[in-house]
């Protein structure tokens, strides 16, 4: 793998440790040697007693990996063609179709014969995973063995080993060396804008947590020492700790891959428009904590059953990646995602729009898929922000004063504030209220359209839903009443307490802001449109889709000031703020 950085220039960090040095990212990418830890014998200098420490002395790297590059171009062509809400795809993923539209047919079906029985079931994103860390356990281009041995390879992992095989085959069949280059330049390019966002992430989590990461474990295996004789040390695999980030820019938009190899931690991101710091920040805690966790054996042992049985009360509502992952896991996993959490709030290492009420919203969704633990620590390290100790000594704490009576009532306690705030939030996304210009309708029609705009406006959603289903019925393409049914739609999603439901309305409330706006007159509806872009963006801002909402934005604002003065204003205000995200 190229290393693209790693020397830093050092600022002494704001933030609770006061003499923790921060690392920032050079000016040029720079090679870098593979890990910081000193030689065997040789005493780890505390990173608050280091004036001079970079991202290398925590074992922090930002990289190109070609093993990457040629998984994701086998895949795609495979067939993965999944982006976030149906988006087009990247300029890249078309650039890598039009780079590969002679290859041998067979070959495709070959892939995609291959990706299609291994999914299982999952969506498409998710059955990528597996690949990601196969590729990881490979060699570099043109070799493609596994350098991992079997034993340790995750059972998802082992199941598509054969993969290795296509993917060579691939490789030659499309020639694929020769556009690597392109491919890894174009990567490498991105790479170089990651530094500041990693460096800022890895200091916020080291200043918050107030410790520094483990960075070597334990060896698998020492020999035993023979009678009159030592054991030869360098004989011994040492195993040392590394964090990695990795541009994986043939995947989706926004997504975030952690995969673990070894003892090496790659997060694997995808094209964003700027740098996904907290994809960093989220991974790096992970980073810090598993071995935290791993540690303390005694005291997760004395609560696993207890933990299993809190996770069964969730019932099928459990992600399948909940079900079968070990009490550490689940541990650390709700630990993360709790503390991500309250750094976004706290603004840590960049103030954001996201206040207590999100981070007790977007817990609730997790805790909904199994990390039943989320709202525990979220309270614990709420309380830790006053205390600032090592995350370390106050680890004990946070795994044996756990009330898991309360802990099986979380969304109970919370429901009237999560329906407030779903109330709040969804209201805020209702687009203001319609001009008279209406196209593609008669006098009656007109007469429906306004009768549903009263209706909706006194909440009497069913009632507005059937007038305007009457004019959808004589006019399916009506623009007015395509935005009217998202507004119904939108809003009665707010009286859903079930998450999947409320997902699936919020989406449909999307498609019918875009058929509103596909569908309106471009001269006499123009600020239809530029309303329905705009409520769309806010509804998938609300599902965390960020990419699209910043699209829909952007197509509102394109349609200028003269179509409707305030839902410009909006626009542009909601563009900012996701902006700043």
């Amino acid at each position: 793998m190229k290393s693209i950085f790693l020397p830093a220039i050092i600022v002494l960090s704001s933030v609770c440790w006061a003499q923790q040095p921060v690392p920032q990212p050079p000016k040029q990418p720079a090679q870098t040697p593979p890990a910081q830890t000193p030689p065997a014998g040789q005493k780890h200098v505390p990173l608050a007693d280091n004036p001079q420490a970079t991202l290398g002395d925590v074992n922090c790297d930002v990289g190109v990996d070609k093993r990457v590059i040629v998984m994701m171009a086998a895949l795609n062509m495979a067939g993965y063609n999944h982006e976030p809400s149906n988006r087009p795809l990247s300029e890249l993923r078309k650039q890598l179709r039009a780079d590969l539209k002679d290859l041998n047919p067979q070959i495709i079906s070959k892939l995609s014969a291959h990706f299609e029985s291994h999914r299982k079931g999952k969506e498409a994103a998710a059955a990528v995973a597996p690949y990601l860390s196969l590729a990881l356990t490979l060699n570099d281009p043109p070799d493609f063995n596994i350098e991992v041995p079997p034993e340790r390879l995750p059972d998802d992992v082992r199941d598509i080993t054969d993969f290795t095989v296509l993917l060579e085959e691939f490789y030659h069949a499309a020639s694929f060396g020769k556009l690597l280059p392109k491919y890894a330049k174009y990567y490498s390019d991105i790479a170089a804008q990651y530094g500041p966002g990693l460096a800022a992430s890895v200091s916020a989590v080291i200043g918050y947590l107030h410790t520094e990461p483990i960075l070597e474990l334990r060896p698998v295996y020492v020999p035993r020492p023979q009678k009159g004789k030592t054991v030869d040390e360098s004989a011994v695999e040492r195993r040392v700790r590394r964090f990695v980030v990795v541009p994986d820019l043939l995947n989706s938009t926004g997504s975030a891959n952690l995969r673990v190899v070894r003892d090496t931690y790659y997060l694997l991101l995808g094209p964003t428009r700027e740098a996904n710091v907290r994809a960093m920040r989220r991974g790096f805690l992970r980073f810090v904590m598993d071995p935290v966790t791993e540690r303390r054996v005694r005291e997760v042992r004395s609560i696993q059953n207890q933990l299993k049985a809190l996770l069964d009360t969730r019932g099928d509502k459990v992600s399948e990646e909940y079900k079968q992952r070990s009490a550490f896991y689940l541990l650390t996993d709700s630990f993360v995602k709790a503390t991500d959490a309250r750094m976004e709030v706290l603004g840590l290492p960049v103030k954001h729009n996201y206040t207590e009420a999100d981070a007790i919203y977007d817990l609730s969704q997790e805790y909904e898929r199994g990390a039943v633990l989320v709202f525990h620590f979220y309270d614990k390290v709420s309380a830790y922000d006053r205390i600032g100790v090592n995350i370390q000594d106050y680890a004990e704490d946070l795994l044996l004063k756990i009330d898991f009576e309360r802990e099986s009532k979380r969304l109970e306690e919370y429901s009237q504030r999560l329906a407030r705030y779903k109330q709040a939030k969804l209201e805020a996304t209702a687009a203001p209220a319609p001009t008279p210009t209406i196209s593609n309708a008669d006098d009656a029609t007109v007469s429906r359209l306004v009768q549903a705009d009263q209706l909706i406006l006194a909440r009497r959603y069913d009632e507005a839903r059937a007038a305007l289903q009457s004019v959808l019925k004589e006019r399916p393409n009506n623009a007015r009443a395509l935005f009217g049914m998202a507004e119904v739609t939108s809003k009665k999603a707010s009286q859903i307490s079930d998450t999947d439901r409320l997902g699936e309305e919020l989406y449909a409330a999307v498609e019918l802001y875009k058929q509103a706006a596909d569908n309106a007159s471009a001269d006499a509806e123009k600020w239809l449109k530029q309303r329905s872009y705009l409520s769309a963006g806010k509804i998938l801002a609300f599902l965390g889709q960020n990419a699209d909402a910043l699209a829909a934005f952007e197509l509102a604002i394109g349609l200028g000031e003269g179509a409707d003065k305030a839902a410009y204003a909006e626009a542009l205000k909601e563009k900012a703020k996701l902006g700043s995200n």
